[in-house]
């Protein structure tokens, strides 16, 4: 089998081998096995990096699948280059290891990383922005994008210059009159609500990360911290 993957995850496995976590064209995440990848005649190291977009073949092993013959096709060298840009795709791979379902194929999904990794490689591209634009739509592309039309309480409906908070065990916002009243919540910034509005034309500044209601949105449906956005924390 032949097939194109973004890697996403690589563990140390026996002596020389190791696990390779990668999202593929044709099969969804897949959790596959290189072998004799760690020594040091192994051809395979550099084509399966993290963040690589690499071709290979797959053979049926013991339990998991074996990589051969992998070619890298794209290293995305802008990526690696800056450790911002970095921590910022390592956010997305820690989602899809996290969140995303083996042998499950999603062409939208896969679609979504190939863009979002290319428009994260360009050298004017900041990774503040791309981060919120890209949380925003991933949320849609998996399906959990909250509904922001109207108060999960009460049924108001919000307008555009509306904004409320967002009750995580309600799965959407409510309006500022409900949060008040005492329903719990998270307050909501006004480029957050436009973002999960998906108003990706949106202009703001973001050059430095910051915490926002977007993290806390992937931290609650996957139920764990994710060490990239703690990363983006401390760079400067």
């Amino acid at each position: 089998m032949l097939t194109k993957a973004i890697i996403i995850k690589k563990q140390n496995t026996n002596e020389y081998d190791q696990w390779v976590t990668c999202y593929t064209e044709e099969f969804g995440k897949l959790k596959t096995v290189a072998k004799s990848i760690l020594k040091p005649t192994s051809i395979q190291a550099l084509h399966l990096d993290i963040f690589n977009l690499a071709e290979f073949e797959l053979i049926n092993g013991r339990g998991m699948p074996i990589i051969t013959g992998a070619q890298v096709v794209d290293t995305f060298r802008g990526i690696k280059n800056s450790l911002a840009k970095t921590a910022v795709a390592y956010f997305f791979t820690e989602v899809i290891d996290k969140m995303v379902f083996e042998n499950d194929r999603d062409e939208e999904l896969w679609s979504f990383l190939i863009n979002f990794f290319n428009e994260l490689n360009k050298n004017d591209a900041n990774p503040g922005i791309l981060l919120r634009q890209g949380q925003s739509r991933l949320l849609d592309v998996l399906g959990y994008l909250p509904e922001t039309g109207s108060c999960k309480v009460c049924d108001y409906k919000l307008g555009d210059g509306e904004l409320g908070a967002f009750n995580q065990e309600l799965g959407g916002v409510i309006c500022n009159r409900c949060f008040l009243s005492g329903h719990g919540g998270v307050l909501i910034s006004r480029e957050d609500f436009s973002l999960l509005r998906l108003n990706l034309n949106m202009r703001f500044n973001l050059n430095r990360y910051r915490r926002s209601v977007l993290d806390g949105m992937f931290e609650y449906i996957s139920g764990s911290k994710f060490y990239s956005l703690e990363l983006l924390s401390v760079i400067k």
